[in-house]
């Protein structure tokens, strides 16, 4: 029998204040992977979710942060993954109008009231918003129509480093699997709702550069900036080894074989873009973002195209000396620079 959405919609509205207070147990859990924060604590939580949904759950260890693994048989046909992360960022960003761990509603024009919290929109808010449609369906007496398999990481906001533990050791289960559904919130500012086809790969690196192992400038602590007149710096070595690796703009990579494996659109890609362009706002998306335009002012299935499907590198953050307020003249004796790269389709780690 098909489910009827009409009865779980019904019960949904008549139990949102119930649902929301989920939402807000979850988010006011700390799992901060980056500072290894209440991860564990927030993996038990997840398996009490699965376990209290009907699933049999458990949590799986790795070299890393546990993996909830639940498996609800629903006795149908077609087995779905659902891929679920339960790790967080830091809170440490500054601009924040409520406390970041508190799961708080509050009025956020132009949309109205919100749930304003770490990890309610990157991706708590999404994985108890899934189990509560589940748990809805149940309450109106369906059957949800699909088996689930729930793999549920602690470690995405690291790179995912020992998930392929977990995948092998589950191969097996995984492989019979019709599909993988990763819950993401799907409508932009303007309600057009956007469906996900894939994600891009992802690498991290840091490089570091002192005086002691490049052999110039201070080795054990910084000095007065003066002693710039004859004294090497490593920051500067650091700013002129990062220039050389795009062109004048930022945007074109020069590192050596950085594009030889990069798919470009297939048949399939070039027949969907016009598609997508139809309902694609990209001042929308600029708005979002507080940006006034994109690369090279290009728009439509030009803008698209690079999103969807070019690599990038990128730098997430460079610490060096004092950048404190006022001033303090100083050469500082190190520099540390945080790079990801995103991978498209046929991309390898090493060239």
């Amino acid at each position: 029998m098909p489910l009827d959405r009409g009865k779980v919609f019904t019960h949904i509205d008549k139990n949102l204040p119930q649902h929301i207070a989920k939402l807000q147990e979850l988010v006011r859990q700390p799992s901060i992977s980056p500072e290894n924060k209440g991860v564990r604590d927030c993996a038990s939580l997840i398996l009490s979710y699965l376990t209290g949904l009907g699933a049999k759950a458990s949590l799986e260890e790795t070299s890393g942060n546990p993996v909830v693994y639940g498996n609800y048989d629903a006795g149908a046909d077609k087995t779905i993954v659902v891929y679920m992360m339960y790790d967080t960022m830091p809170v440490d960003e500054p601009g924040w109008r409520v406390d970041p761990l508190a799961g708080t509603l509050t009025d956020v024009p132009p949309f109205g009231r919100c749930l304003v919290a770490r990890g309610a929109f990157n991706t708590k808010g999404e994985l108890r918003g899934f189990l509560n449609a589940c748990e809805s369906i149940k309450a109106t007496r369906q059957k949800i129509p699909v088996n689930l398999l729930f793999v549920v990481e602690g470690e995405e906001e690291l790179g995912s480093r020992h998930l392929p533990e977990f995948i092998s050791k589950h191969e097996k289960e995984l492989q019979g699997a019709k599909a993988v559904f990763f819950p993401f919130c799907s409508q932009d500012r303007t309600g057009k709702v956007v469906m996900y086809l894939g994600v891009k790969g992802i690498v991290f690196f840091e490089l570091e550069l002192d005086g002691a192992t490049w052999g110039k400038g201070p080795k054990e602590f910084g000095i007065h900036g003066s002693n710039k007149a004859w004294v090497d710096s490593p920051v500067w070595r650091m700013i002129q080894a990062l220039a050389t690796m795009t062109g004048p703009d930022g945007n074109k990579v020069t590192i050596q074989d950085f594009y030889r494996h990069a798919q470009v659109p297939n048949k399939e890609d070039r027949e969907l873009l016009p598609k997508l362009e139809k309902t694609f706002n990209d001042a929308a998306v600029r708005e979002e973002m507080k940006v006034d335009r994109f690369i090279g002012d290009s728009h439509g299935i030009e803008a698209l195209k690079k999103y969807l499907f070019e690599p990038t590198l990128n730098i997430n953050g460079i610490a060096s000396g004092y950048t404190g307020p006022e001033t303090k003249t100083l050469l500082p004796h190190k520099i540390t620079v945080k790079m990801d790269v995103r991978l498209v389709p046929n991309m390898r780690r090493t060239t």
